[in-house]
Formats: structure tokens, sequence, C-alpha cells
């Protein structure tokens, strides 16, 4: 047990050091570059301008509901899930049913509406920046560095004003069996960010901010002398992202004091995906988190856990 302890104690000491080493050298881009602190940090890209809008996102968060509801019916009435009484203590069973049928409402959701948006535009996929490059993965890991530690450490401090509430941390305490972790971890850290970063970044914010940004001001024809050339643009406006991540935070508040440090945390996602135009760079980070946190809630319960 000592020596997991100072293995973790070691890993969060590099990672500290390596949070501050970061935000020090962005901090002496910002002040030795004479641009916009923004651009200093991470030049935005161009790119074509979005061509969805913010009834987009209403759509995929519409089907996501619809389509959980339907999944958890069909679980019950294939017996995965047992009416429970109103009022009942969560089983875990009934989690995991709740959860899987959430995951599988959530990329169905996805799925329909990335089928919906490629009717219009056939390249769709490439324009909602779901198409990674090589450099992206460096950036999401240079980014989960410095986002991640500030993050747990507005959490920390916002959980002692208002309490932290999870059920299904609650449930994991009462039921601590391996299926249960695997499954739990998959929705957690690998489904739940992919949706939520699709849902969130991409069609809300993206929506958002093209609704924001006039074309006037921010279309540059690549060639002004070809027709047939396309306009690129890019970001303006900053309000968009702060907008989306007040909504995202706003989602997360069932959850007690997580949605404080939660909108902090998607600004940083935000802002990762409004310089770069894609997904996977705020993926890498969300994933992060979510694996990190989900995994060291395990391994307390694993470590802590008494023989009856």
């Amino acid at each position: 047990m000592q020596f997991v302890d100072a293995v973790f104690a070691s890993t969060v000491l590099m990672v500290v050091v390596g949070c501050i080493l970061l935000w020090g050298k962005a901090l002496q881009r910002v002040w030795r570059s004479g641009r916009p602190w923004i651009d200093a940090i991470l030049p935005a890209e161009t790119r074509e301008r979005p061509f969805w809008t913010v009834a987009d996102a209403m759509l995929m968060f519409g089907l996501s509901l619809v389509l959980t509801l339907l999944t958890a019916k069909l679980f019950v009435a294939i017996g995965q899930i047992r009416p429970t009484t109103e009022g009942a203590p969560l089983s875990s069973d009934l989690l995991l049913a709740g959860l899987s049928a959430q995951s599988v409402g959530g990329l169905l959701a996805f799925t329909g509406t990335l089928a919906f948006l490629r009717m219009i535009r056939s390249d769709a996929a490439e324009r909602l920046g779901l198409l990674w490059k090589a450099q992206d993965v460096g950036v999401g890991l240079k980014a989960s560095l410095m986002l991640i530690p500030p993050t747990l450490l507005i959490a920390h401090f916002a959980s002692l004003i208002v309490e932290y509430k999870h059920p299904v941390l609650d449930v994991m305490k009462q039921s601590p069996t391996p299926v249960f972790f695997i499954v739990l971890f998959i929705g957690t850290a690998l489904v739940a960010p992919w949706i939520e970063e699709f849902l969130f970044r991409v069609l809300l914010q993206g929506g958002l901010q093209a609704f924001a940004d006039r074309p006037a001001e921010t279309d540059v024809q690549e060639d002004p002398e070809d027709k047939d050339a396309v306009q690129v643009w890019r970001p303006k406006s900053l309000w968009p992202m702060f907008a989306t991540s007040l909504i995202f935070a706003l989602m997360h508040g069932n959850q007690g004091a997580a949605a404080i440090p939660l909108f902090f945390f998607s600004v940083g996602l935000g802002f990762l995906y409004r310089q770069t135009g894609r997904i996977t760079p705020s993926l890498i980070v969300h994933i992060v988190l979510n694996g990190f946190t989900m995994s060291a809630e395990i391994l307390r319960l694993l470590f802590t856990q008494t023989p009856a």
C-alpha cells in the first residue's frame, strides 16, 4: 500500500510540474508575441464556415432522449431491466442497464444526426471536424496536462461549498464488481465524451459560432480569380464557447458541485475546438479526465474495501 501511495504521489507531482511549465510557456508566448492572447496560445485555423445550425444540436439532443427511452423499454421487454417502484434505491443492475441504454441511445442519435447532415453535405464528416490529424493527439495531450489539474483543484474547493453528488459513485460503493467497473468505464470514459463533444462542441458551439460571426467579417476568398474556390473562415467571437459551457455545466447540475469546475473545463474544450475546428483535441482531454477520475475512484474502492 505504501508503494502505491508513493507512486501516486510521484505521478501527481510530475503532473503538477508539467502543468505549471506548460502554462508558463503559454503565458510567455502571449507576452512576447504581441498577438491577441487567444491566437498566441493556439492560432485559429482557417476552414469552411459551419453549414449546420443550433437546430441540428437540438435534433441530436431530442433523438438521444427518445432513443434512450426506447432502448430502456427494450431492455425491460427482454428482462434486462426489472421495473421498480418509485422511490426504490438504485441497484447496480438497474444502473448498468440505464447507462447501457443511454450509451446506445446516444450513439444511435449521433449516427442518425450525422446521416442527416451527410444528406446536406457529402463531406459532412470532414466539415464537422471528425477527421483527425496526427498533431491533434499532441495538442490534446498537452491540453490535458494544462486543463485537468486546474479543473480538479476547482472541483476540490467547490466541493467544500456544495456537496458533490453522483448516483453512479453511490452504487459503485455498494456493488464493486469487475463487470460493473468495465461497463461503467466504457460508458463514462469512452462513449460519453464522444457523444458530448459532438453534441456540445461541434453542433452547438459550431452552430453558435457561425451565427455569431457574419460572413462579411470572417470569410476570405482563397483565390479571388477562381469562381469555384471556396471561402475559408476563421472564428472571431468568443461568446459561443462560454454560452456552450454554461449549458454544458447546467446539464450536469444534478451532480452538485460538479457544474462549477465543468464550466471552466468546458471553456477549455471549447477553446480547442474553436481554434482547430476538429473534435480530436477536446475529445482526448475529455477522455483523459473521465478516464482518470473513474480509474481513481475504482482503485480507491478496491484498496479501501474491507473483506466481509
